[in-house]
């Protein structure tokens, strides 16, 4: 394989890891928050707790959660179940600290600015901008070499 093809495989893989994990970035918004059944909303505690008041919709304070509520599609689902499979390739062989960079990986992918990230991990934006890219590479060889056929299907 010459060396164009082999650097267009590398752009290539590095691009949809970055669309993958932005996907599953923007999918995390629209999973259901955990919540607790048993405690009422604040329309059901009006309800009850004032029986001896009519309220009515033109009322000040009548809320109805009538609001289109999103969903995350099936492709933004499957990728994140694939951005979770990413995470969990950094590891040892690929960087000295694979906490940070999975958290790296994953901040960048919520589109924090580079000058944020900097300030949380106390180092200058363009440092951090080259872990990203180093880690990102990385992975990128580690998933054309031994991962491809496992994710092909989703690579386009």
């Amino acid at each position: 394989m010459s060396i164009n093809k082999q650097i267009e495989k590398q752009l290539n893989c590095e691009r949809n890891i970055i669309r993958i994990l932005d996907d599953a970035a923007y999918a995390e918004k629209f999973l259901s928050k955990p919540n607790n059944k048993r405690q009422p909303s604040m329309f059901q505690l009006i309800e009850t707790t004032c029986g001896y008041t009519k309220y009515d919709k033109e009322d000040y304070g009548y809320h109805v959660d009538n609001k289109l509520k999103l969903r995350a599609t099936p492709r933004q689902m499957t990728h994140y179940g694939l951005a979770i499979d990413f995470l969990l390739e950094v590891k040892d062989d690929i960087s000295d600290d694979p906490v940070t960079d999975r958290k790296l990986l994953w901040l960048r992918a919520n589109r924090i600015k580079w000058s944020t990230l900097s300030k949380m991990f106390g180092k200058h934006r363009t440092t951090v901008k080259r872990m990203y890219e180093i880690i990102l590479s990385r992975l990128a060889t580690k998933i054309n070499s031994n991962m491809l056929d496992k994710y092909d299907k989703f690579f386009i």
